[in-house]
């Protein structure tokens, strides 16, 4: 699927996308060099390279969730409530960013199915898969699960799965990283894994304030982040922009009264960005193709070789890789 086709889908649910890999050889990590003065032998310290915050290829143990909590009753991001008699066994995950909610949090052992875009953790793969952007009632019934959860309602899913005798939880994309704290929460509380939540939002929280007290004192760039190569972007209301706003970034795409406004290129060429972010990079966009486009070779970030292709998926889910998300943004304003 095109990336502005899945964008123009996220749009409606205030989903978008963004993250970073594949940034060219200045930002990776330094290797520190050995001087040997007479008998003394000096290692520089090279640049701390941080940590994966959520990674995909580890395991995460699933927990046993706390029954004596229940009935518990919550309110999901559609205003429906629903109480849970007991923590749910088989659920079904129809959104990327959930399911690695659910497994940060401990309940991937009551994960059933996913989407077929959940790729992490990498023991999904062996669940099955649902289209969460054509989604079947049948497929989904047929999965037999007692919880689904949905990004947005394609039509009337809801109400057919609910008719079906199973509960739903429909938690649209959140505008800012608070909401995916309030997501968290909600579902440690839903699934029977209140302190992991609680958990999972102070650490994460901590980290974010940390990151976000690093670039306090830096002059913030100017960013374009680019979806694809018609120029649609990010904007007001987007959780992609609002984690340029906590690393104190001028997104030009803020400002347009939308989410995920379309610019024109005379706009961007006339915005003049001093980073621009492509999000688009595996269908072929790239430093050299940028500065190929008319009149882009003008553009700050293309004359300062300051273009970085990024992985979409790690900001367009904001879950516990909200963390790893900033990091990379942060190594591509402030280098």
């Amino acid at each position: 699927m095109k990336i502005h086709t899945i964008l123009l889908t996220l749009i409606a649910a205030l989903a978008l996308s963004l993250a970073a890999c594949g940034d060219d050889d200045d930002k990776s990590s330094a290797t520190a060099t050995v001087a040997v003065t007479q008998a003394t032998q000096v290692t520089p310290t090279a640049t701390p390279v941080a940590a994966t915050y959520f990674e995909c290829t580890a395991t995460h143990p699933a927990k046993t969730p706390d029954a004596s909590a229940f009935p518990v009753t919550v309110t999901d991001g559609g205003g429906n409530t629903v109480t849970f008699d007991a923590p749910p066994a088989k659920i079904a995950s129809l959104d990327a960013a959930h399911t690695e909610i659910l497994y940060a949090i401990g309940a991937g052992g009551q994960v059933t199915a996913v989407d077929n875009t959940s790729d992490c953790p990498a023991s999904v793969s062996s669940l099955p898969k649902v289209d969460s952007f054509t989604p079947s009632v049948e497929a989904i019934t047929a999965l037999q699960p007692d919880l689904v959860v949905l990004f947005y309602d394609p039509g009337d899913l809801v109400a057919s799965l609910q008719s079906a005798g199973i509960d739903v939880l429909m938690l649209p994309t959140p505008p800012d990283v608070n909401g995916a704290y309030d997501d968290i929460e909600l579902l440690g509380k839903a699934t029977g894994h209140v302190d992991d939540a609680d958990k999972l939002v102070t650490s994460m929280s901590d980290e974010v304030h940390a990151i976000e007290q690093s670039v306090a004192n830096q002059t913030a760039p100017k960013v374009f982040h680019e979806l694809d190569n018609t120029y649609f972007s990010v904007g007001d209301g987007s959780f992609v922009d609002n984690l340029y706003t906590i690393l104190r970034a001028n997104n030009i795409g803020h400002g347009t009264g939308q989410a995920g406004p379309q610019l024109s290129s005379e706009a961007i060429i006339a915005a003049n960005p001093d980073v621009i972010i492509l999000a688009d990079e595996e269908f072929g966009e790239n430093e050299q193709t940028v500065a190929e486009r008319p009149g882009w070779s003008v553009i700050k970030a293309v004359q300062n070789h300051r273009v970085y292709g990024v992985d979409p998926d790690i900001v367009s889910r904001p879950g516990p890789r909200i963390v790893d998300a900033l990091r990379a943004l942060k190594a591509d304003l402030y280098p």
